[in-house]
């Protein structure tokens, strides 16, 4: 069966047409006369959509939208009339009926009615579960004072379509905040992450906001760009600092105005995209600096959320360790390590200038490599005081120092930046940053 429907109405006739109908196309039908009929069943059955008149005799279709979405906020009700008004339709639709239809009408019309108002429940049941899934996922690891705000903060803007800008130290998880946020609200579209630091300047124009074919040389074909590929969903936009100065107003005005102009093109692309941006950087600083526009950091920082670093939480770091250790063991298909609590301890006390991603790191490095079962203190000296005087000895400025690691890392690592950076324990975006800013791609 395709899904049960309960067809209301007191037109005997016109219910047996509908019902014959309907059962042709493989669907289950109940069949009420009366309203009072219908409300047994609808109680009593598993009821995909009802099909109501809307006048009836002691109750109206109107009355009963308001009973079944009552019972059930998901119900689907299509309204049928003989009688229509602009001003009947309006309050039906705002009651919640999925649909409106006028008698007299053809059979083949309600049932392409029908059938789109299911395939939009069933679709809409898909991506409830597929969220659930990610939801699941994702986790917000620890018991400090902080992280119990952040999960809070997560829990009121989730459900309004706010602009949130997330500060924060690299590596401190302003990616899975915003992830959170979103998978929490009830936006259907997808969640859409731009590392505005890994684009170059002269592509991110059209990264963002797409183009038309003939554009420019090469452009052979349509593309889609961000904003569009975020319609009814989220754009995060992360190291939003590194957006270039000369295309913020452009920016600015697809976030003010829900719109863009794709390279190209003369007519404007409506979009309905909520923004969630982050910085590792002080951006009232840049302002002050001129490096950022005051208008385009008013308006992305509407409501501001700030995780703290992970030297600042300490009492966050044991939790950390355990999860990590069960989510790599699973990963990577090995045997779970374990630690003592003279090494959780030792660990705690690190300040850990990556952060989250930067303990990740460590601990996976130490579950690849390690051949021990149980992890004491000594092997995380071991592999901690390695960690940190891989990079170059090296006398001169901080920028010379910074310059000469990654040189160093990107060797050990065969030119691969993604495992340079791992190296590095940073973010492969901050060293392709980094890169880009000190000319060191050659």
């Amino acid at each position: 069966m395709k899904g049960n429907i309960l067809i209301i109405d007191d037109e005997k006739h016109l219910a047996d047409v509908l019902r014959i109908a309907l059962e042709e196309e493989g669907y289950r039908v109940f069949l009420a006369y009366d309203p009072e009929t219908g409300i047994r069943i609808f109680e009593e059955e598993r009821i995909d959509l009802v099909i109501s008149d809307i006048r009836m005799q002691n109750i109206s279709g109107l009355d009963l939208l308001k009973k079944f979405r009552a019972k059930d906020p998901d119900a689907l009700v299509i309204l049928m009339t003989a009688y229509s008004s602009i001003e009947s339709v309006i309050e039906a639709l705002r009651g919640g009926a999925v649909d409106y239809l006028m008698k007299p009408f053809e059979i083949d019309e309600l049932l392409f009615r029908v059938k789109n108002a299911l395939n939009k429940k069933h679709l809409t049941k898909q991506v409830y579960t597929l969220r659930e899934e990610k939801l699941s996922e994702l986790n917000l690891i620890g018991k400090s004072e902080a992280i119990a705000k952040i999960k809070e903060f997560i829990d009121k803007v989730s459900q309004v379509n706010t602009t949130v800008l997330i500060y924060g130290e690299s590596g401190t998880g302003k990616e899975l905040v915003a992830q959170l946020i979103h998978y929490k609200s009830n936006r259907p579209g997808k969640f859409v992450p731009v590392n505005c630091a890994a684009i170059p300047d002269n592509l991110i124009e059209s990264e963002l906001f797409g183009y038309k074919k003939g554009a420019f040389t090469g452009a052979s074909s349509d593309k889609i760009g961000y904003f569009k590929l975020a319609d009814s969903g989220t754009l995060f936009l992360d190291e939003i600092s590194e957006f270039p100065l000369h295309l913020q107003p452009k920016l600015l005005r697809a976030i003010q105005n829900q719109e863009f102009l794709p390279l190209g093109s003369t007519k404007p692309e409506k979009v309905d995209v909520r923004i969630i941006s982050a910085t590792n950087r002080n951006l009232e600083e840049e302002v002050k600096a001129g490096k950022f526009r005051e208008d385009l950091f008013y308006r992305l920082n509407v409501v501001p959320i700030e995780i703290p670093p992970l030297r600042k939480r300490r009492e966050d770091i044991p939790l950390l360790i355990e999860f990590f250790i069960k989510k790599l063991s699973k990963r990577l298909k090995i045997k779970e390590k374990i630690f003592t609590k003279e090494a959780v301890d030792l660990m705690t006390s690190f300040d850990w200038p990556g952060n989250v991603r930067e303990l990740e790191n460590f601990i996976e490095r130490i579950c690849v490599l390690e051949k021990v079962n149980i992890i004491d203190e000594d092997v995380v000296k071991r592999y901690y005081v390695k960690e940190k005087t891989s990079a170059p000895s090296i006398t001169g400025s901080l920028k010379k120092i910074e310059n000469e690691a990654i040189k160093e890392a990107l060797k050990q690592a065969g030119g691969n930046k993604i495992v340079a950076a791992r190296i590095l324990g940073i973010h492969p975006s901050t060293l392709y940053r980094k890169l880009k800013k000190r000319n060191l791609d050659s």
